[in-house]
């Protein structure tokens, strides 16, 4: 994997969180929720043809352990810019994501 790929890796993930929140925003607010709508929308379809493109160069048993990185990013995400809270068991259904990718990354 060159280092174009891992960037482009992250910059899906980080992007597939940031359609997520700006979707949840727009569904819930009603200032500015056709902008926040439309920014959720355009980020989710970065993030399907950056996968796609990533799917071309690697295998998917490489590529899908980052999708882990996602559900973390995106709890992380809704507690900063949804001001959600999160019970301990979320807390450790995260920790054993976060342990199942090094796992995997290892091997």
């Amino acid at each position: 994997m060159t280092l174009v790929q891992l960037g482009l890796i992250l910059l899906a993930q980080v992007s597939q969180v940031a359609g997520q929140v700006l979707l949840k925003q727009g569904m819930t607010r009603t200032a500015g929720r056709l902008s926040r709508v439309a920014a959720g929308t355009a980020m989710l379809a970065f993030w399907f043809l950056a996968w796609l493109k990533l799917l071309q160069g690697l295998d998917l048993s490489y590529l899908y352990p980052f999708e882990g990185l996602s559900l973390v990013l995106l709890v992380l995400a809704s507690i900063l810019f949804l001001g959600e809270r999160l019970q301990g068991s979320t807390w450790m259904g995260l920790a054993l994501i976060a342990a199942g990718m090094v796992l995997v990354g290892l091997t």
